[in-house]
């Protein structure tokens, strides 16, 4: 029915990580090692600190990876997070004899990844921690031996409550201190010799490190910057890895607006030009640029982790002032600090009937629920309708109200005690809800709302693929459908259910996408119909620019696709 162009990779280079320093006795050279990271793929490389030249390169078949040198054997040993798109939860390892990066496999265990960096004992034993259930795990280098040491959390045990598990020294009696992240936090020291643990009140000493034999520190950004003797240096390593988009909007100015996961880069297109540019990375913060919206003549975005609220001026020249954190009145972007009471991820994003702002939020780790933020523009102040029980997973308004779907799930760690996803109406005026329901029993969250202005109904999707009408005047859901597909689960977002992306069209039907499908609400006929198969599946976001141009991500690159294909006459 339509056509797709594939407008290009945004984002390339943008979540890059590392600067693990390890001696090659072979080659006599000082090796600076880091990550260029992505939802497709890693990659390994290591720098010469003295001539800037790229000597190693590796593809991981990862998301995202960490790695803990040891200058007793200079050895470079690397831990893999799972990835959405590759196998990960692999143990690698590296040493400059024989200058391959060798796979010792995995532990014994399911449906978990490794979190934090590996742990090397003094005896060389590698020590790692998992996510979600704070298992440590035992790697014996010499006997290529696996030990599953057990869950490292002090009772009680919550099912289904993340739990991390991070080792973080070994005592001299031989015992492992683990850092377990969950409500509540805890540290607990594991004896591998009896197989308990107990319980730490007191943190003890972490031991002295040898100084690093050279003053050398990496800046890795978008570039492979790194400083030496406090000189800044930038090697020749190339940057090839696109992170998925994430966050996709139209701007005040014409062009396409978006952001890409962990990399906090915003990039614009422009549909009279046909030009995709990264503009860059703003000033502040680490982590994701969730999504952005325009509002009067500025573009607004907020950002994980810490829950940051910014705004960027598109008629003035880029300039995110880092030195700053992007608080400077000169910055563009720039930064108006932390949405407060302890939001920490703000999803999306909806102009409300008075012309402020609302923002779908997540509290912060261990801590349940999340809120309704709402900026105002013209005082730019902040104010959060807290929701102890859930958080807030997306937003959409119209002249009547302010429309939101929540989670059961709040911040990471914590204890989640609900169990359905809701639907709910906020009231501008009174300041509360005025309404709420659950749209699917089976469902634990409501994932993404649109609005209607031909049949005046509020549409949404749910994580259990289900897509519900919802009648104001009637206060009730009034018609319900089987999505064409699952959506797309983006690690980072953070869910392993799939988000079924919702728009309005300019001919007021409901446009969506489901992992490998677009698709319509005829809000007349109330049917699904199937539309089209894009060339790259794990779609994600859709807007619509002109009238039948419609635009989202798939993976990492930015799709254009054309409602009807243009006929061709020669």
């Amino acid at each position: 029915m339509g056509v797709f162009y594939d407008l290009g990779r945004p984002v390339v280079g943008g979540w890059m990580g590392g600067g693990w320093l390890l001696h090659d006795p072979v080659r006599k050279l000082d090796l600076l090692w880091g990550g260029e990271f992505g939802q497709e793929g890693a990659v390994l490389f290591a720098i010469d600190v003295d001539s800037g030249q790229t000597v190693e390169e590796f593809r991981v078949g990862c998301r995202e990876f960490s790695a803990t040198p040891d200058p007793q054997t200079d050895t470079l040993w690397i831990c893999t997070y799972h990835g959405l798109y590759q196998p990960g939860h692999l143990l690698l390892s590296w040493n400059p004899r024989d200058r391959n990066l060798v796979s010792h496999g995995f532990p014994p265990l399911v449906d978990q990844r490794f979190c934090g960096s590996p742990l090397v004992a003094p005896d060389g034993t590698i020590y790692l921690g998992t996510h979600p259930h704070g298992h440590l795990v035992q790697y014996d280098p010499l006997r290529g031996r696996w030990k599953d040491c057990g869950q490292q959390a002090l009772p009680p045990i919550v099912p289904d409550q993340h739990i991390w598990c991070y080792p973080r020294q070994v005592l001299d009696s031989g015992e492992v201190v683990c850092n377990i992240a969950r409500d509540p936090v805890s540290n607990v020291a594991y004896d591998p010799q009896t197989n308990q643990r107990r319980a730490l009140t007191d943190l003890p000493e972490a031991p002295e490190v040898p100084p690093p034999t050279r003053a050398v520190r990496a800046q890795f950004r978008f570039d492979a910057r790194y400083e030496v003797d406090g000189q800044l240096r930038t090697s020749d390593y190339q940057p090839k890895v696109a992170t998925d988009v994430v966050g996709l909007n139209p701007g005040p100015d014409g062009k396409m607006y978006g952001s890409t996961i962990i990399s906090m880069h915003i990039f614009s297109f422009d549909p009279a030009s046909r030009a995709l540019e990264d503009l860059g990375r703003v000033g502040w913060g680490g982590g994701e640029i969730y999504d952005v919206i325009a509002h009067r003549d500025r573009l607004y975005m907020g950002s994980y982790s810490g829950g940051y609220w910014g705004v960027y001026d598109p008629e003035r020249p880029w300039n995110p002032l880092p030195d700053s954190e992007g608080r400077n009145r000169e910055a563009n972007p720039h930064s108006f600090g932390l949405i407060g009471d302890d939001m920490n991820r703000p999803f999306e994003y909806a102009v409300g009937p008075d012309q402020r702002i609302y923002i779908a939020c997540r509290a912060n780790y261990r801590l349940p629920g999340g809120g309704l933020a709402r900026f105002c523009p013209d005082s730019e102040s902040i104010h959060v309708f807290r929701d102890l029980e859930q958080s807030v997973q997306c937003v959409a308004a119209d002249e009547r109200y302010v429309y939101g779907g929540t989670s059961i799930s709040g911040g990471r760690g914590c204890i989640e005690e609900t169990t359905q996803g809701r639907f709910f109406l906020f009231d501008v005026e009174r300041e509360e809800r005025a309404f709420e329901c659950i749209p699917d029993s089976q469902a634990v969250a409501v994932t993404s709302l649109a609005v209607s202005h031909r049949s005046r109904l509020i549409y949404g999707s749910t994580s259990a693929s289900t897509l519900f009408a919802f009648d104001i005047g009637q206060r009730q859901i009034v018609q319900r459908w089987r999505a064409p597909g699952p959506g797309t689960p983006l690690m980072g977002v953070p869910e392993t259910y799939g988000v079924i992306h919702l728009t309005c069209g300019h001919d007021g039907d409901i446009y969506g996408v489901t992992q490998s499908q677009v698709f319509k609400i005829d809000v007349v006929a109330e049917r699904i119909v199937h539309l089209d198969t894009p060339p790259i599946p794990d779609l994600y976001q859709i807007v619509e620019g002109a009238p039948g141009v419609f635009y989202m991500g798939a993976r990492g690159h930015l799709l254009e696709y054309h409602l009807r294909d243009q006929p061709h006459y020669r």
